[in-house]
């Protein structure tokens, strides 16, 4: 299951919890909804589930034994199961932000642009406004997305009308080293979304 991503507008937790006696610092932009909703949706706040996980030896599993206890033993569902274990993997220090189950990192950039779906994505796929590289495509459906692989990692361009000649675009780009590629590759890509956009009032 692809790596969940925190909700765009919510804000993290500010629960600090300890795991196996050793204090974690700074946890809270790393849980995926903050302690009133994680709460509103399972009954438990942060504080709670990563005490009920590390009891059930979680800081020892990997990801999907992690999910498994939480969705299972502990009650929470599939879909919840996985934003808690992402959640716990975090705050105790065995994932990082933007970090993948497999260990690889990705990252996400999102741009409102105006001009129609159509438009927009016939401007993208022309080309001439990617960072420097080497991009293969590898599929695309029409208005909707298009894939390849970008420097041998894949990479996705996902497009969504949002109202009246408005269209989000959404680059995904997976396969990453670390967090200092994400923040290059993320910086790349802001840099060249603003320059697809000047293509299109040009």
């Amino acid at each position: 299951m692809p790596a969940l991503r925190q909700a765009p507008g919510t804000k993290a937790s500010k629960i600090a919890p300890k795991s196996a006696g050793k204090p974690v610092p700074q946890t809270a932009p790393k849980a995926m909804m903050t302690d009133a909703a994680i709460k509103a949706k399972t009954g438990k706040d942060w504080a709670a589930w990563f005490t009920a996980l590390d009891k059930k030896g979680a800081g020892k599993m990997d990801h999907a034994a992690i999910a498994k206890v939480a969705a299972d033993d502990l009650k929470a569902g599939e879909w919840y199961g996985q934003m808690i274990a992402v959640s716990y993997e975090r705050v105790r220090g065995i994932r990082a932000m933007n970090q993948k189950c497999d260990g690889q990192f990705s990252v996400s950039v999102t741009r409102v642009m105006e001009a129609p779906l159509s438009r927009l994505y016939a401007a993208a796929v022309k080309g001439g406004w990617f960072p420097k590289g080497t991009f293969v495509e590898t599929s695309q459906t029409r208005d909707k997305y298009w894939r390849g692989k970008w420097n041998g990692n894949r990479l996705s361009a996902s497009f969504y009308a949002k109202g009246p000649g408005k269209t989000q675009i959404v680059m995904d780009s997976e396969g990453l080293s670390g967090t200092d590629a994400v923040e290059k590759e993320r910086a790349a890509w802001k840099a060249a979304l603003g320059k697809l956009e000047k293509m299109l009032t040009a």
